[in-house]
């Protein structure tokens, strides 16, 4: 039983694997992945400022356990990607959502189908414009978003997200992020639901000072929240073509709390 045990903690601590990636622009995006054996979900997860993809390695570990396939990424002047430790400027910050969609197409190299993105900060900016671009992201999870971080905002691009799910998780000890939360909540055309902390300070640092907010990611992302209303969240968009235009369809529901 023991053997068993020590196997399966094993298989779990080596699960996750380095990966070097390209952006369509060239640069070069380094990050941590797992893969779940014949799962098509997967989560995409994208850090904040002057931070890496450390910060998810818990929730990812977490995620794997609950066969979910993942990748972590560092945003080109973070971590080990391109740009590393160097100054950044405004045609920079406004390229990484081009890092966002090489990890979502690794994934999909990979058999993922339904990719939800995950972000904090200004990485949860970037997933609400990868979710606007790209209609077959299923679900978005953001962190402390802000309307407007380095010239990248996040209030047309969930508008343009359209009908699906979308969890907003802010502090109460975070200055604008709460207020940045609450104008995104009325934008939102889908399922949405804005977790309001009493404390937990900005972005992934959340994370571990809420004891129950990965809980709480999770069961977004599985499907398994329940909203006030007694609705479950559906985390797979509905996608009509129509005239070569994609369309997404749903109905809106929000919950104020």
């Amino acid at each position: 039983m023991l053997t068993i045990l020590l196997t399966v903690l094993l298989g779990i601590a080596h699960a996750e694997a380095s990966v070097n990636i390209t952006a369509a622009d060239g640069s070069k995006v380094h990050g941590s992945a797992t893969l779940v054996k014949g799962s098509k979900k997967g989560v995409l997860l994208v850090h904040m400022l002057g931070r890496d993809r450390t910060d998810w390695s818990s929730l990812a570990r977490k995620l794997h356990q609950t066969k979910f396939s993942t990748i972590a990424i560092d945003l080109r002047g973070h971590g080990k990607s391109a740009k590393a430790g160097a100054t950044l400027d405004q045609s920079d910050y406004s390229s990484m959502l081009s890092d966002l969609e090489a990890g979502a197409n690794w994934l999909r190299s990979k058999g993922i189908e339904d990719i939800s993105c995950v972000g904090a900060s200004i990485g949860a900016n970037l997933c609400a414009q990868l979710g606007a671009k790209d209609p077959r992201i299923v679900n978005l999870v953001l962190l402390s978003a802000g309307l407007n971080y380095k010239g990248i905002t996040s209030g047309d691009a969930l508008k343009n997200y359209g009908n699906r799910p979308v969890l907003l998780v802010a502090a109460e000890d975070d200055r604008f992020a709460p207020r940045s939360a609450a104008a995104l909540e009325e934008v939102a055309q889908g399922q949405v639901h804005y977790e309001l902390l009493p404390e937990g300070g900005h972005g992934t640092k959340m994370l571990t000072r809420a004891s129950t907010l990965e809980q709480t990611v999770m069961s977004w992302l599985a499907g398994t929240f329940k909203l006030v209303t007694g609705e479950i969240v559906r985390p797979t968009a509905e996608i009509k073509r129509l005239n070569e235009e994609i369309t997404t369809s749903g109905r809106k529901m929000q919950v104020h709390q």
